[in-house]
């Protein structure tokens, strides 16, 4: 964490997975993205600087992405638990039935907004890798894409799991083409030797945003 930034990164766990902070430094309140276990760095840090931890947000629920959420949610009852409805059924029934009556379950559609504090946030379904994925839009100076599983660096997730869908997935990157070239692309694992890269770079070099139609990215290796 570095003060004044927005979002702060850690890789974490053995298939290399990001898990995000969002960080308002004016009223010190906090989000998480995808927490795996093992999340002393992250957690350490937010108590370091004095932030309280008000919400879970999770780009979709392949186990990888939501192991660390029983965890928290324990430890924190008051965290608030945000993510697209496709993907609720795979978190356990007791889990979600406890949020939901605690009042802090949060079913999200395209567009709505994910904030934490005064930064601001928006909520964005790109569905392919799974039916109820979201990428979450972070709108600070340069702008910000958290992409879990969409959007890697020079490649995207996979789409032969369970929910997944090719078509699906074309639609999905048509829409991040067209967001601002200079957004920072957050992805949800380190594929790449990079951690970030930018939308502009990746219009230029990533083969996946290069194709056509969802037949030239089915034939992708």
């Amino acid at each position: 964490m570095h003060e004044g930034e927005p979002i702060a990164q850690f890789e974490i766990g053995p298939y290399r997975n990001f898990v995000y902070l969002l960080l308002d430094w004016e009223t010190r309140k906090a989000a998480i993205v995808d927490p795996q276990n093992e999340l002393e760095a992250p957690l350490t840090a937010l108590e370091r600087h004095g932030f309280s931890l008000e919400r879970i947000l999770l780009t979709h629920t392949h186990h990888d992405h939501v192991a660390g959420v029983p965890a928290l949610l324990r430890a924190l009852p008051g965290l608030s638990l945000a993510l697209g409805e496709l993907d609720l059924p795979r978190l356990p029934e007791e889990l979600v039935r406890e949020t939901r009556a605690r009042g802090r379950l949060k079913i999200l559609r395209d567009g709505d907004p994910a904030g934490i504090g005064r930064l601001e946030v928006t909520a964005l379904h790109t569905p392919g890798h799974s039916a109820g994925e979201f990428c979450y839009r972070v709108h600070a100076v340069p702008g910000y894409l958290l992409t879990g599983d969409t959007l890697f660096i020079r490649d995207c997730g996979r789409t032969d799991l369970h929910s997944g869908d090719t078509c699906q997935m074309f639609e999905s990157l048509q829409a991040i083409k067209r967001l601002p070239a200079g957004t920072v692309i957050l992805p949800g694992h380190h594929y790449a030797p990079e951690c970030a890269s930018t939308l502009e770079k990746e219009l230029r070099e990533s083969p996946p945003l290069q194709c056509r139609n969802a037949e030239e990215l089915e034939s992708l290796p």
